[in-house]
């Protein structure tokens, strides 16, 4: 029997590097995206749509045969990706979206594998890759964060939910900074369709938003790179006791500090 890593958002950066890392692992990985595109380690593909609760509820005649043969599964709830813009601008669509992906989804696809792991007797370990916008809001970014904050808060809440659970071991988020990948590239086009409608108010702050989100624009400094993040998951796959929070790059842990020991008064100040 081999362990099995179901891994969400494998198309590109901290995904497709998870992926590979744990297949040279030894891992037997199904590598879940919308729409695959090949990754390079020998990982099984399988086309998953996280907003779609009937689509993530088919899928489980497709894992089951994978999690019965299984030693253990580690599930990555990894698919994500920025809406940015001032919150009076977005639609409802943008809103839905963001929390489908990084909320409502992530926790519906642990529940199915979870149910799965019961009936076969399989340990199972859930890991998301939340942000460091969890705990630090910022302007301008403020769905993304809301989703982030809240996709901590569910699988914290899954976790106290199944405590008498037979197979669920451990839930971890893993929290990490700026992460050199193509989440500015898709962060840019989620959003372009709020340029030519951004409240008047804002006009300025859309344009410096556009213009850090560009190709071309500065890495900002401490920046990590995918695979910076993918050991840090694997890590939670692997150690004995896993830790609640993983965190990295060093702007995650002075944002653990200020909100944890600074005022939130001066919080503001400094975060504004």
């Amino acid at each position: 029997m081999t362990k099995l890593a179901l891994i969400t958002g494998t198309s590109a950066g901290i995904g497709r590097e998870a992926c590979d890392l744990f297949f040279r692992k030894g891992y037997r990985v199904i590598a879940l995206s919308r729409q695959p595109t090949g990754v390079d380690s020998a990982a099984l593909e399988m086309t998953l749509d996280l907003e779609s609760f009937d689509q993530i509820e088919s899928l489980a005649g497709e894992l089951d045969s994978e999690i019965a043969g299984a030693e253990r599964v580690i599930l990555v709830n990894n698919s994500g990706y920025g809406q940015f813009g001032a919150l009076r601008d977005l639609s409802e669509s943008m809103w839905s979206k963001q929390f489908s992906t990084h909320v409502f989804g992530p926790i519906k696809l642990a529940a199915v594998c979870l149910r799965l792991c019961e009936q076969h007797g399989i340990p199972l370990r859930v890991i998301a890759v939340s942000s460091v916008l969890s705990i630090t809001p910022q302007k301008m970014k403020g769905a993304y964060c809301a989703a982030k904050s809240a996709m901590n808060t569910a699988h914290e809440s899954f976790w106290f939910d199944e405590q008498g659970s037979t197979s669920l071991e451990s839930v971890s988020l893993v929290l990490p900074g700026p992460v050199k990948t193509r989440f500015r590239e898709h962060a840019l086009a989620a959003l372009q369709p709020l340029l030519g409608r951004a409240s008047a108010v804002h006009r300025e702050k859309y344009k410096a938003m556009e213009a850090a989100l560009s190709p071309g624009a500065s890495i900002k400094p401490f920046t990590a790179s995918a695979s910076d993040v993918a050991k840090k998951i694997y890590r939670a796959a692997e150690v004995g006791r896993p830790k609640p929070r993983y965190l990295v790059t060093p702007q995650t842990y002075a944002a653990e500090f200020i909100t944890r020991f600074i005022p939130r008064s001066i919080q503001r100040i400094i975060l504004r």
